[in-house]
């Protein structure tokens, strides 16, 4: 079976099923098989009408990319629930405004914002030390930022902006720093998280070799959308592996579906009328902010999750199967945990 065959199916299969799940009517089909309270919107606080009882308070969430889109979804609803919220974004405008924002819906005042760009590994670091001069420990870390392009872009340090951003800097980097006090939070009784928002487009493809990935190979023209697709099945592959620390930590990635999101305007322009109908923001970000306080007995480590319910995490078989188009293999894997490694110089 050929390369070429191979994708063709890969792509299909993602569409058709994407387009029953990964809609604004799949996600409404799947809300009628919550067993749990579900909001209406971010914005609605602990014990108000409409609240989901979801309570946060005294936790500390930290949200990347949280000034706009899924990140601003989830930072409000951490907020709402009482948790002490950092926002991790790139535009002081931005985040301020976005800030403001939170603060005027949910009346919580404890929301700071750490400036960085994730794909900035220096920025990362200082960030981080930012972090750690203000807690000791941290409850959960939302890995959400990251730039989808259509022409390559470098960051300071020479490396492609994409996966940059969303995998080895706003993922594995900050993940790896901020350890210490998520091990912390688990030394206290309670169940800290790191959740990776990723997205079905790493249907698409299993991890290349990583000069692929980091659109260094020779000879290659640049391609934006599968630079963001590499970068999100290695975010699946990062959460699997790291599960297996048995460190007292939730490692989950989790996509949003098809959402009305600059992202997805970003991702697939006029096109994205095939994706119809589209979530909005608040039903993408649902099944995310879900997870912020849903207890670890009830998760399963290492995950990929869509509307509270652990989704396959391949697609490439015959009648959805999965195939073994988009699998990498177990010698794989490592040399792609140990270049995330050599990419951050620990």
């Amino acid at each position: 079976m050929g390369q070429g065959f191979s994708q063709g199916v890969s792509t299909t299969q993602w569409f058709v099923y994407g387009k029953r799940h990964f809609t604004q009517t799949g996600y409404l089909r799947h809300v009628k098989n919550y067993n749990s309270p579900v909001q209406s919107r971010a914005d609605i606080c602990r014990g108000a009408e409409g609240a989901d009882g979801v309570d946060l308070g005294g936790q500390v969430v930290v949200v990347t990319g949280a000034n706009s889109g899924m990140g601003l979804q989830m930072a409000t609803y951490a907020a709402a629930k009482g948790a002490n919220v950092y926002m991790l974004c790139r535009s002081k405008e931005r985040a301020e405004k976005a800030r403001s924002q939170i603060v005027e819906a949910t009346s919580n005042e404890n929301v700071k914002i750490i400036l960085a760009d994730v794909g900035e590994y220096s920025q990362v670091k200082s960030a981080v030390e930012e972090l750690q001069s203000n807690e000791s420990q941290i409850d959960c870390l939302v890995c959400n930022a990251g730039v989808l392009l259509n022409e390559k872009q470098e960051t300071s340090d020479g490396n492609e902006a994409t996966i940059a951003s969303h995998l080895i800097g706003g993922s594995y980097l900050l993940t790896k720093l901020l350890t210490p006090q998520l091990e912390a939070s688990a030394a206290n009784g309670k169940d800290p998280k790191v959740i990776f928002v990723t997205s079905a487009g790493m249907y698409l493809s299993k991890m290349p070799s990583w000069d692929v990935a980091t659109s260094t190979g020779k000879n290659k023209e640049y391609d934006g959308v599968m630079a963001y697709t590499y970068a999100k099945r290695g975010q699946v592959i990062l959460a699997e592996e790291l599960a297996k620390r048995n460190d007292g930590i939730t490692y989950l990635t989790a996509h949003p579906g098809w959402s009305d999101t600059a992202a997805v305007d970003d991702a697939f322009g006029d096109n994205k009328s095939y994706l119809q109908p589209l979530r909005t923001t608040w039903a993408g970000a649902e099944g995310l902010a879900w997870l912020l306080g849903a207890k670890g007995s009830v998760l399963q480590n290492g995950s990929f999750y869509l509307d509270r319910m652990i989704q396959p995490k391949h697609l490439a078989g015959p009648f959805m199967t999965e195939g073994k188009f988009t699998k990498n293999t177990k010698d794989e894997v490592s040399d792609f945990m140990e270049n995330l490694k050599k990419a951050c110089g620990i």
